[in-house]
């Protein structure tokens, strides 16, 4: 199975001019800090050989000239050493300031490719995921991939540049000692090996228990009004004290694996230290290394110890990244339940609005009951459609269909006489206004949410939207008026204000289709009567399709369709239908029944 980490070489080439000039200098900086050995063992060997001139020709002036001299020669050593130390610096800089740069830019790439997606992703996918896996993915998961193209990839071109010179170097000096130096670290590959599947377990683990916690508290945030009028805060917070605890504890699961390992790294380098020591002593005593090797190799021994531990700490990133991108293209890979395709017709560029259902079947699951079951209707363009039924009886089902909001299970939706999975989304969507049952609105001005879907409008076509949706009036005795913050999903607002802002928000758009599911059940029937005389105004000029319980909201349609358990047990108009003595006008009278105990 390939790793989920192969799917990001696209943007590595995409960013190919920060990346390879940052790996060239991550190999600069790594050749140069490997000259400073060499440099060193220079100095140390000179220091028996001056002993050795002092004790020959000490106190002559020979002598003093060469002690002088050999003085000079130490200050020279030790600036070259900082001299190398600070072009390997600046090259380190360099490396950080290109691949760091590119990260930033494939993490920003990705994340607005994973954000794009999720937008053209239909509402089943959200039925299946929480909120908040959905937010977990985009943000933390996605900083553990940018760690990975970062840090990661600094880190190992450096470590690798680093391990490869320094033992090419070590082995022309003594094969024998280099081999010595070497014996800690098959153990060290087998406990990377074992470590890494265990980093890669657990940080899935955490990953799942921090999507799980998120959750718990976007819905808790979202639900505090209801939390505290229930007094249910001391129960919500001892439900996320157990998710809290839950995500802690696969955290130190994870801080354990990664702290246990980083002092075993050094203790294995400490080993390889003394066997340099003990051999190179040994070798130093038969003549075969001078005393500068055996410094040399320590400092090369000690250049080994942190791109050997970074080799963990690399493994350990890339083994969280691989867990998190795996998660991240779950959703990448996931496809649209409802997109254009080859169906597709683009010559389809306006719609008129007539609408009709040939023997539409609509099922949740596939095994699942019928929710729609053989609905077959035809509304002319321009005409209004009332729908009525009893709870359940799949209202909201039928008009999430018309804008395709998820598709028939059988049987044709059609608007103009197209099928409308052959028109393009754009174009269905673009040409109907939708006020869903579960008013939604966004925290900004009362009148960016009107102006929504045409964020371009005027403030006149703002003004007339909202008079139309009877809400002009409560807008002007606002503070700011159209510029009044309405709070997180619109909490400021009353409950009918928000359904005539949304009522408002379909209007502006002049759509060709208008769909109101129950858009008047938070208003008055005073308010209602208003807003349904604004909207005869449109009779003729859109088709107009009402989902209601309340018959006043309808009973001006052309045409009125009766559901019950997903089938259309009456049709016809108001007229008609309370002549027929069924289940609309048993609604019917109920409802005048109310009016007049409500009126009395």
């Amino acid at each position: 199975m390939p790793s989920p980490l192969r799917r990001l070489n696209k943007y590595l080439w995409r960013y190919k001019y920060l990346m390879v000039p940052g790996l060239l200098c991550a190999l600069a900086s790594a050749i140069f800090s490997l000259i400073v050995p060499r440099v060193v063992r220079e100095a140390v060997d000179a220091v028996p050989r001056m002993v050795e001139l002092h004790s020959l020709y000490g106190g002559t002036p020979a002598a003093s000239e060469l002690f002088r001299q050999f003085g000079w020669a130490l200050v020279f050593a030790a600036l070259f050493i900082m001299g190398l130390s600070m072009v390997s610096g600046f090259f380190s800089y360099l490396m950080r300031r290109t691949v760091v740069v590119a990260s930033r830019h494939i993490e920003f790439d990705l994340r607005n490719r994973l954000y794009a997606h999720l937008q053209s992703l239909s509402g089943d996918f959200y039925s299946r995921y929480p909120t908040g896996d959905v937010m977990a993915r985009s943000t933390s998961d996605i900083e553990r991939v940018r760690r990975y193209i970062g840090p990661a990839y600094m880190y190992m071109a450096r470590a690798l540049t680093a391990i490869v010179a320094a033992l090419v170097v070590m082995f022309i000096i003594s094969p024998t000692l280099t081999w010595f130096s070497l014996i800690p670290m098959p153990f060290l590959a087998i406990m990377v090996f074992f470590v890494a599947k265990m980093v890669h377990v657990r940080t899935d683990r955490q990953q799942k228990q921090y999507a799980t916690l998120t959750s718990r508290v976007q819905e808790a945030l979202s639900g505090i009004r209801v939390m505290k009028a229930y007094a249910r805060e001391d129960f919500e917070a001892g439900r996320f004290d157990i998710e809290s605890k839950g995500y802690q504890r696969r955290t130190l699961d994870l801080a354990f694996v990664d702290a246990a390992f980083r002092p075993v790294i050094v203790v294995l380098i400490g080993l390889s230290v003394v066997l340099v020591v003990g051999v190179g002593g040994k070798l130093v005593i038969d003549g075969q290394l001078t005393i500068g090797n055996i410094a040399e190799f320590i400092i090369y021994v000690a250049i080994l110890t942190w791109p050997v531990a970074s080799f963990g700490f690399v493994i350990s990133m890339v083994q969280q990244a691989s867990a998190s991108m795996s998660r991240i293209v779950e959703i990448l890979d996931t496809e649209p339940a409802v997109k254009d395709g080859e169906q597709t017709d683009t010559s389809v560029k306006s719609i008129e609005g007539r609408i009709s259902f040939e023997n539409v079947r609509y099922n949740y699951a596939e095994d699942g009951p019928a929710v729609l079951d053989g609905l077959s209707f035809d509304v002319a363009a321009g005409s209004t459609l009332g729908i009525v039924g009893r709870t359940g009886s799949g209202k909201s089902t039928l008009i999430e269909l018309i804008p395709r909001m998820m598709d028939a299970s059988s049987g044709t939706v059609k608007v103009d006489g197209h099928d409308v999975k052959s028109i393009p989304l754009q174009t269905l969507r673009g040409a109907i206004g939708y006020v869903p049952q579960e008013v939604f609105l966004f925290s900004d001005t009362v009148g960016n949410n009107i102006a929504f879907g045409e964020m371009e409008a005027e403030q006149s076509e703002v003004d007339r939207a909202a008079d139309e949706a009877e809400l002009l009036t409560n807008v002007q005795d606002f503070p700011e008026g159209f510029e009044t913050i309405v709070g997180e999903r619109g909490i400021t607002l009353s409950g009918g204000q928000k359904q005539r802002t949304a009522i408002a928000r379909a209007l502006i758009r002049n759509p060709k289709i208008l769909v109101l599911d129950d858009a008047l059940s938070a208003v008055d029937t005073n308010t209602e009567a208003i807003i349904l005389a604004h909207l005869r105004k449109h009779y003729g000029r859109r088709t107009i399709v009402v989902v209601s319980h309340r018959i006043s909201a309808v009973q001006e349609a052309d045409q009125i369709i009766v559901l019950d358990e997903g089938r259309i047990a009456e049709h016809g108009t108001h007229e008609q239908l309370v002549k027929h003595h069924g289940l609309y006008a048993d609604l019917y009278r109920k409802q005048q029944l109310e009016a007049e105990l409500e009126a009395a």
